[in-house]
């Protein structure tokens, strides 16, 4: 019976130390559980905080769309700077910075919009461009303004939809990619692309030569020039990648729709042979290939050149004679079997004059005027108005029929109607006076001649006839300046009085706004303040359930003993 009672004890004692051990071994289960709970919710609450207390800072850019010359006889066509990278998330504002009306517009890969059609001068897709669809900015007018926001890393080309050619680039990178240039830096590309092109255009003005040609009778058939663009011509560099390779490539197209290309390279390797060609997009980032071009073989001492002659379509299918290169969205690649070794983007610097040359021609009565369009990029009209009769507004029937015929007898209304490149338009002036002629899409640009029709008895040398040519166009030169500065500085000072009600209207609002937004702050730092103060409060809970755990463990092993 002793055995059994020692036994039942030793029993009893070893179960209760057993259950000592479990009970103890589930404290601590317990403990740590409870402590793993805490702390992640913990966390989790000081990750929202931390979420709640950083903002996501996205740029704003600036491109500016066109440019012009100080009396606006030269209008550059492109998008300044021509190529910008961003981020997603990012905008970019357009500013439209010349006389000429612009659109910006993103196809998509869609075909082009036919811009004698009104519905594609009007806005569409919205501001925000996720690289599909059509987006478009509608017809801008000077100092009006664009913002559109790119949410889609990708490289997307633009252009303007009423000037074939002018074309740029958008690259955009993944958030938070470092960006290659600031707008700074940007700015200054822009200004010296503008400043290319204003030159090119301005220098166009002092090469017009364009002698008579006999007609009927013994008259004479004179030439003016409707406008006119820039020669389709431009240089590319070509910058190594990973290579030695560098060089030179020049397009050209002295035939419309006969693209030349001739590549010159250096730092070849002997023998080798590279294959070249035209890209759509970018250099820095790639794209696809347009035009194959004739291979280079490196000669013995690395150098190589290659001459290439392409069949190219019109800009525009809407207008065939506008044969040109677009002012960028090409690049020239040079590759081996191992990939590309030198690139560089094609950037066109294209401007419009929008002159009547020459502006003042003298001639004799039974003469004949012929004015031919130039501009592929452009349209124009030779409008004779009698004097009391305002210039039509283009766009209205009477700007767009022709009328008057090809007799020209001092008086009633002429109208050659929209002229694209390529056409003419002709007039045999049968009575002596002083004639004046507008475009009246551009009259207000200064696109306005003189025609001087002498009588037959007045006899003058072709040398008398030149020089009073070069004087009345120097006096109209003069005070058609004059009228455009004054035109300016009256455009300026409206534009002050607007800014300055502007501001007076934006100080009324300026108050309510200084409100809302410290109230907002209030309200943000009030809600940080409620989660640091919730975590607090966690942290004394977690403090204090581990003080309890520590506690339990304490009991478990007083119990033990």
């Amino acid at each position: 019976m002793k055995k059994f009672n020692v036994s039942l004890r030793k029993t009893k004692q070893n179960n209760t130390e057993k259950c000592n051990k479990n009970t103890k071994r589930r404290a601590v289960n317990f403990s740590i559980i409870l402590l793993l709970v805490v702390s992640t919710f913990g966390l989790l609450l000081l990750s929202d905080t931390t979420r709640a207390s950083t903002t996501t800072a996205h740029h704003q850019w600036i491109v500016y769309v066109g440019g012009q010359s100080s009396d606006m006889s030269v209008m550059t066509m492109g998008f300044y700077p021509e190529i910008i990278t961003i981020d997603a998330g990012d905008s970019i504002t357009f500013i439209v910075n010349s006389t000429e009306p612009h659109t910006v517009t993103f196809l998509s890969g869609n075909p082009p919009l036919n811009p004698f059609l009104p519905q594609s001068l009007l806005p569409m897709g919205g501001s925000i461009y996720n690289g599909t669809g059509i987006v478009s900015s509608g017809l801008l007018f000077p100092g009006q303004t664009y913002t559109l926001t790119f949410t889609t890393p990708g490289v997307y080309i633009y252009q303007c939809t009423i000037h074939p050619g002018m074309v740029g680039v958008v690259i955009v990178n993944p958030a938070g990619t470092p960006y290659p240039l600031n707008q700074s830096q940007y700015d200054q590309i822009a200004y010296l692309q503008n400043l290319q092109a204003l030159q090119s255009g301005e220098s166009l003005l002092q090469q017009v030569n364009l002698p008579a040609t006999p007609g009927p009778n013994g008259t004479l058939i004179w030439h003016i020039d409707a406008g006119f663009e820039t020669p389709v011509s431009t240089e590319v560099t070509l910058n190594p990648v990973n290579s030695n390779v560098n060089g030179l490539a020049i397009l050209s197209m002295a035939i419309p729709g006969e693209l030349t290309v001739q590549v010159s390279l250096s730092g070849l390797t002997p023998g080798k042979t590279y294959k070249v060609g035209i890209y759509e997009g970018a250099a820095e980032v790639g794209g696809n290939v347009l035009y194959n071009l004739s291979p280079i073989t490196a000669s013995s001492n690395g150098t190589g050149v290659s001459l290439t002659t392409l069949k190219i379509p019109p800009l525009s299918p809407y207008i065939p004679t506008s044969f040109g290169i677009p002012a960028a969205g090409w690049y020239i690649n040079v590759s081996s079997s191992g990939g590309a070794v030198a690139t560089g983007d094609v950037i066109v610097p294209s401007a419009s004059v929008m002159r009547f040359l020459p502006t003042t021609l003298t001639i004799h009565v039974g003469d004949t005027v012929v004015w031919t369009q130039l501009d592929p990029a452009e349209i124009h009209t030779i409008t004779f108005v009698p004097q009391g009769m305002p210039i039509p507004e283009f766009g209205t029937p009477l700007s767009l029929i022709p009328s008057g015929g090809h007799l020209f007898n001092g008086s009633g209304y002429y109208n050659s109607g929209p002229l694209i490149a390529g056409q003419s338009y002709n007039l045999t002036f049968l009575t002596p006076g002083v004639y004046t002629y507008v475009c009246t899409l551009h009259d207000g640009m200064g696109m306005v001649g003189t025609i001087i029709v002498l009588p037959n008895d007045v006899q003058l040398s072709s040398h008398q006839i030149s020089e009073l040519n070069k004087t009345l166009t120097n006096v109209w030169y003069n005070v058609s300046g004059q009228l455009l500065f004054l035109n300016s500085q009256l455009t300026s000072l409206s534009g002050k009085i607007s800014s300055i009600n502007g501001q007076i209207s934006q100080l009324g609002s300026l108050g309510n706004e200084l409100t809302s937004l410290n109230n907002s702050q209030v309200a943000y730092q009030n809600n940080v303040n409620g989660k640091i103060s919730s975590l607090y409060t966690l942290i004394a809970v977690l403090l204090a359930l581990v003080v309890i755990s520590l506690i339990m463990n304490v009991i478990i092993m007083t119990r033990k003993r």
